[in-house]
């Protein structure tokens, strides 16, 4: 008896489907038999229901779209924006999309890695959640101070920061001292300077802002504590003066991150001749950075965010 052997695969198919179809044999008897496993036997008696002798045809594992090589002149284009400005694969994003150049955040990521533009950080576990509740601008204003890096004409200095946690605006002052006095002239600043009314401030528990954890009243009671002068500010002018944990810088995490921004973008890319050059060069880096898009913001700047806000 001769046996007659499938010359194609269809035909293979067939010659195990067709009975299944036919009732003559079980699809789980036919799988003992078969060299093929059950769940191809499941797959082209239902592809057979549906689309006949036609649903058995041997389908192309081709990839149906191809992928397109991001052209040279692009690749480049990207580069120079990461060079330049130190953005972010989602600013270059938005920046190129203003420009009429569609690329995807991926792959300006993909690119900047591959030419070592990406620099890792360290990243600490946090064991605490933060829940992120919308607000209001001036509901919360995080302040603190950075050491400016080196010495500029032979003096140290100190950037006074304050931050709106909720539109980002930013507002920087540097003075030759870091005293409670210089907090409160800041404050005072800031004040003036923002358009909403301040309802409250958070700052660290560094002396000039607060005597929280480090002095009682020297006195034979030592339970009562002197109030410190920015807490007298605050309580004048209606505002509300929050602390962090000690030992939780995390928790002012939204001014702590641009003075990053400062470290990267500003101070290593610039020399001070003397403090008048300092404070020339650190207003155009603030109007630069209230100008600039946000990733928090969905890619509006700062000063889109409270020109668009509506009390």
């Amino acid at each position: 008896m001769a046996i007659c052997m499938a010359k194609t695969i269809k035909e293979e198919r067939l010659r195990w489907v067709l009975p299944i179809i036919n009732k003559q044999i079980k699809l789980v008897e036919s799988a003992r038999a078969c060299p093929y496993s059950k769940r191809s036997l499941e797959r082209w008696v239902g592809a057979y229901r549906e689309h006949g002798e036609a649903g058995l045809e041997l389908k192309s594992t081709d990839p149906k779209t191809y992928r397109v090589e991001t052209p040279i002149w692009l690749k480049e284009r990207v580069v120079s924006i990461r060079k330049k400005t130190k953005k972010c694969a989602l600013k270059i994003h938005w920046q190129l999309e203003k420009e009429d150049i569609l690329i995807h955040e991926r792959t300006i990521g993909k690119i900047l890695k591959k030419e070592g533009l990406v620099r890792k950080y360290r990243v600490r576990k946090i064991k605490y959640k933060y829940i992120r509740a919308e607000r209001k601008p001036g509901e919360l204003m995080e302040i603190d101070v950075k050491h400016v890096p080196g010495k500029v004409a032979g003096r140290r200095y100190f950037q006074y920061t304050a931050i709106d946690t909720a539109g980002r605006w930013r507002h920087m002052e540097v003075f030759d001292e870091e005293t409670t006095y210089h907090s409160i002239k800041f404050l005072e600043i800031v004040m003036k300077r923002f358009p909403h009314p301040i309802k409250a401030v958070k700052t660290d528990n560094g002396s000039i802002f607060t005597n929280y954890y480090v002095g009682t009243n020297k006195r034979s009671d030592q339970t009562v504590k002197t109030i410190h002068a920015l807490d007298r500010f605050c309580a004048e002018h209606g505002i509300i003066h929050y602390l962090i944990d000690p030992g939780k810088p995390a928790q002012n995490g939204t001014v702590e991150r641009s003075h990053r921004e400062d470290q990267e973008k500003f101070y290593e890319q610039n020399v001070f001749k003397d403090l008048r050059d300092l404070k020339k060069k650190l207003k155009r880096w603030n109007m630069y950075y209230n100008d600039l898009e946000h990733c928090g913001l969905n890619g509006k700047s700062p000063n889109e965010f409270l020109e668009e806000y509506i009390n």
